[in-house]
């Protein structure tokens, strides 16, 4: 393992954990028993790890009631176990449904009322929060951790960072000075987490004390129901009397999981003769027993698999016995809690100039964890490695980018909390029919130069829970420059100045998630936007490269500061931004300056994109709605000037590239049918007044 590192504590009722989880997914776990404190322990276990640890989360046992006011804590501490006074029982509030097998927090106020006083402008918290306090000097918690509590103030998500480690917090804890610290959750919520259950999932955590439920769904009668908070779905569950604690009296051993785990070991084995046939059957049975109220509950449940994990799924003959599916042992909850605090991660298909150089950036300065996935070999062992540089060619910033992991195959799939691709169009279709569909909530961003990446997808990727939505990349990202390779490696990528990812905000499922990254722009009506990209953008790159072809220049930057070149591009602007304002009402001011924009990006000099490129594919590009042929239907359509788009369309008929294949095709079609003809061929559809300009 190698930092930076995430770190979840789980403050147990008997036993503390704590956790150290790194970028690639793998973790290291320690333990000691809650009585003998956290910070000193904790800082002893990190040692000099403390200094690489960027994110914290805890959770802990509860519900409790501990109270701070002024900046101190004010009266007792009540913990879960505590004895409960009579006459303090309260309703719970807040839509959550609790059943009455414990004290929950508004009743537990209750009784620390009535023994130190009232709480006035004090504020309540759980024992994690007084933790985040310790380490951050901010006073937070969370609607779920606080039971059936509607008080005001002070609420985070819990996934949500509420401070960072100040300077007696890290003299505390060992921790580093600044390290964000989330708010935190409850250990049910954790262990979901640690789980990795998705929404449908059946749950069992089995601990001291057992739970099971389903993620999400709506109440179900005579159970406990949690409603959902931020992205964590709502849970419905109900905790069973027994446990691990209940086996382990019944056992006549230590209450640990290690113990219990032992003498089940010693019941199987026919040679031992230390334990008597009385025994062994009375063992079994204390088996059968513990495992009869969890079937009882799991039948409330719809049927499905369930997932089991906790100290008790580390005993096979439980797990087998349950027809359980085994996620994690001790450490569920505490992992659980890691993974809530840890940066969410963005899986990139393609780590190719556009997801190394404008997807990852974007993502990493959002402070997202960044897995590049490649079938490329050589890119990924390149990857692995060392880093890679990103120059901005408009301001000389180079940015070196190391923190990444890389793979040629999808194991961190599940871990993702996003997905993007960048892959082209035949890499994106093999893609889609390779990766498979998802059982969860997820969005796949399509950052592909293909006229409907997302209808390609949807044919292989067809939950509901998935939303597959195309995106625009506006900035272009080049190769690098000899001096360049030389400074900083062959993996550089020159980059445009160019800051935002346009995206279809329809089809997403988890909106607020994608708002969280400055530069991604969710749009409603997405296609309009993208035929507004195509009928400006591409129309005047059409026009500078194809005549630029004509000319004999060789990038397009020279071609597009050509005088002639730039009063034609110029005018297909004007001539294709009247087309989309007369058919989809755009603003007239915002479309010049859309066009302006264009042909400035095509005008730097700094970006060295060759004309090949650009006009490579010509069939395509006479496509009847594609960037010539699509504004100037538009512009017949409303009766709208089109001259400029007419001459575009005759120097894409002309352009002949012996290196393309397309070029190629289009020469033999106007040799064997005519400028008319082959035209007609390639646009089905096309109007027949355009054949008065090309002769039949």
């Amino acid at each position: 393992m190698k930092g930076p590192y995430t770190l979840g504590i789980d403050v147990g009722t008997s036993a503390t954990k704590v956790l150290l989880l790194d970028n690639s997914g793998e973790w290291e776990m320690g333990s000691w028993p809650t009585s003998e404190g956290l910070w000193d322990n904790l800082q002893h276990w990190l040692s000099r790890r403390g200094e690489s640890v960027v994110r914290v989360g805890i959770t802990g046992h509860g519900p409790s009631a501990i109270v701070i006011r002024n900046g101190e804590v004010i009266g007792s501490k009540i913990s879960w176990f505590d004895d409960f006074l009579e006459g303090c029982e309260r309703e719970v509030d807040n839509n959550h449904i609790l059943t009455g097998s414990r004290a929950w927090v508004p009743s537990r106020l209750a009784q620390w009322e009535k023994e130190n006083g009232p709480i006035g402008d004090g504020v309540p918290l759980q024992l994690k929060d007084l933790y985040n306090w310790e380490l951050t000097g901010v006073v937070g918690r969370d609607t779920r951790s606080m039971r059936g509590y509607s008080g005001e103030g002070n609420f985070f998500y819990p996934d949500e960072v509420i401070g960072r480690v100040n300077t007696a917090g890290s003299k505390t804890s060992g921790i580093s000075i600044g390290a964000e610290v989330i708010c935190g959750c409850d250990d049910l919520t954790a262990g979901v987490l640690g789980l990795n259950a998705n929404q449908g999932d059946l749950f069992n955590l089995a601990n001291t004390s057992e739970h099971v439920g389903l993620v999400g769904g709506e109440p179900i009668e005579g159970l406990s129901w949690l409603p959902p908070i931020g992205r964590l779905p709502s849970l419905c569950y109900l905790s069973t009397s027994t446990g691990g604690k209940t086996l382990a009296e019944k056992f006549n051993v230590q209450p640990s999981a290690e113990a219990v785990k032992n003498f089940i070991s010693q019941l199987e084995n026919e040679k031992n003769s230390g334990i008597s046939s009385d025994v062994k059957g009375q063992a079994w049975e204390a088996i059968r027993e513990l495992n009869q109220p969890i079937k009882v509950v799991r039948n409330m449940f719809p049927s499905g698999e369930m997932l089991i994990g906790g100290g008790l799924a580390l005993i096979p003959q439980i797990v087998e016995s349950r027809g359980a599916i085994l996620r994690a042992g001790q450490e569920v909850s505490v992992l659980g809690v890691a993974k809530l605090a840890q940066r969410p991660l963005a899986v990139i298909f393609g780590a190719g100039k556009v997801g190394r150089g404008f997807l990852a950036q974007l993502l990493l300065r959002s402070g997202w964890r960044i897995h590049f996935v490649d079938s490329n070999l050589e890119l990924v062992k390149a990857l692995k490695d060392g880093s890679y540089a990103i120059s901005n060619l408009a301001t000389g910033e180079v940015d070196v980018i190391s923190e990444y992991t890389v793979s040629s195959d999808e194991w961190r799939l599940q871990e993702a909390s996003l997905i993007l691709t960048s892959l082209g169009a035949n890499g994106l279709a093999n893609w889609a029919q390779s990766v498979g569909d998802f059982d969860r909530e997820i969005d796949i961003i399509l950052a592909e130069n293909h006229p409907a990446p997302a209808k390609l997808v949807r044919e292989h990727i067809t939950s509901s829970k998935v939303g597959v939505a195309q995106a625009q990349v506006l900035r272009s990202c080049i190769e690098p420059t000899a001096q360049q390779v030389a400074e900083f490696g062959h993996l550089t990528v020159q980059v445009q100045d160019h800051w935002t990812l346009p995206l279809d905000a329809d089809a997403l499922t988890q909106p607020e998630l994608v708002s969280c990254v400055p530069g991604f722009e969710a749009k409603p009506n997405f296609a309009v936007e993208l035929t507004r990209k195509l009928y400006t953008y591409n129309a005047i790159n059409a026009a500078v490269c194809y005549l630029g072809a004509e000319r004999g220049y060789v990038w397009l930057s020279d071609a597009a500061n050509d005088s002639e070149i730039t009063d034609l591009a110029t005018q297909v602007g004007v001539e294709s931004s009247a087309a989309l304002v007369a058919e989809f009402g755009f603003d007239e001011d915002e479309q010049r300056d859309w066009s302006g924009m264009a042909l400035a990006k095509y005008q730097d000099v700094t970006i060295r994109d060759p004309i090949e490129r650009n006009a490579r594919d010509p069939i395509r590009k006479l496509g009847l709605h594609d960037r010539i042929l699509g504004p100037l239907h538009l512009c017949i359509k409303h009766g709208l000037p089109h001259d400029s788009l007419i001459q575009t369309m005759k120097s894409a008929l002309n352009y002949r590239e012996p290196g393309d294949p397309a070029a190629i095709q289009l020469g033999t079609f106007v040799d064997e049918f005519g400028t008319w003809g082959a035209l007609q061929k390639v646009a089905l559809g096309i109007d027949e007044s355009l054949a008065n300009y090309l002769g039949k």
